[in-house]
């Protein structure tokens, strides 16, 4: 059954090969070297090819699909704005990254002002980034004071950690929010 498949296969490479005009041949080598390897290690490591059985029936498929029709160039200095997908909406998005949420003020010179004194009271935040975060809370509008980034909550917790020895009120949150002002 191996050989069967490892056959078809190279068939298969072989026709994508044989098929089209001349000026391909110097682009089909790289699957005429495979279809070869793949043929060796058919009669030698038959195990090889059972664990790449899957791959190369995926590669199989992409070889069988129908051809795409190529995009036709545009004129120089447009693009083809129906060939780009539409950017994400990241508007509520979540970070990837980790921060200390430190403090929460209602004005922007406050936090400015909070922050430096933060980093009086906690000397590990001069190798950290601030962030603020405009919510709406039940008690009106605030703006979150953050420290990042971190890899993971574990590295926010710690900074949380120290802070809290510090008797400071701190917790793990997500880095979003904008650069502090300044």
């Amino acid at each position: 059954m191996r050989l069967v498949f490892v056959m078809m296969a190279t068939l298969g490479l072989t026709a994508c090969v044989s098929t089209g005009a001349p000026s391909i041949e110097g682009r089909a080598q790289p699957a005429l070297e495979l279809a070869r390897l793949l043929e060796e290690t058919a009669q030698h490591h038959p195990d090889r090819i059972e664990a790449s059985s899957a791959e190369m029936g995926a590669l199989r498929a992409a070889l069988l699909e129908r051809p795409q029709a190529p995009m036709e160039a545009a004129p120089a200095g447009e693009t083809q704005m129906s060939a780009l997908a539409p950017a994400p909406d990241l508007e509520n998005a979540q970070s990837l990254l980790y921060a200390a949420h430190l403090a929460s003020y209602r004005q922007m010179n406050n936090v400015v002002i909070g922050w430096r004194q933060l980093g009086v009271q906690l000397p590990a935040l001069s190798t950290t980034e601030p962030r603020t975060e405009r919510v709406q809370l039940d008690q009106g509008v605030f703006l979150r004071l953050k420290a990042g980034p971190f890899d993971t909550r574990s590295e926010a917790q710690a900074l949380c950690a120290q802070a809290q020895a510090a008797r400071l009120w701190c917790q793990p949150t997500h880095f979003t929010g904008e650069a502090l002002p300044g």
